[in-house]
Order: structure tokens, then sequence, then C-alpha cells
């Protein structure tokens, strides 16, 4: 759906409201790469921390490494 639908409103109206949009979608859009740059990093640091688990306690079940890992005092440089 496009703002031009909306008859109410005259064209200038319609292109701040376009504007608007795109300016929100940018700012969503940039919030999520962020987050999924974010992402990115804990999940290099957990990939480590399973493999020192693994190292001591085997690697046989995956529940209780998840279990384990959980249980773990958070790093600073995950949490941050």
């Amino acid at each position: 759906m496009s703002f031009s639908e909306e008859c109410e409103f005259d064209p200038l109206d319609l292109e701040i409201l376009e504007r608007a949009l795109e300016g929100t979608l940018d700012a969503i859009r940039d919030q999520e790469k962020r987050r999924r740059e974010d992402d990115a990093a804990l999940e290099v640091a957990l990939r480590y921390d399973l493999i020192e688990i693994a190292r001591w306690h085997g690697a046989d079940d995956p529940e209780r490494l998840c279990d384990i890992l959980l249980a773990r005092p958070c790093r600073q440089d995950i949490a941050s």
C-alpha cells in the first residue's frame, strides 16, 4: 500500500509521509544490522566456550553442553 491511495492528503503531505516512512525503515534496518553484528560476535564467543566445555566434559550430549554453557557466568566481552 502506498500513501498515494490516501486521497485526504495533498501531494506535499504525501511526500512528507513517504520520507518519514523511508527514514523510519532506514533506522530500523540500521538497528537490525547492529543486532545481527552483535549476534555474530556472540555466536563466535559461544562457539569458543562450547569447545572449552566439550574438552572438559566430553561432547556426548548436546542438551548437557547447552545446560553447562547457560549456567556459566556471562563473559564481559559477550555482555558488552
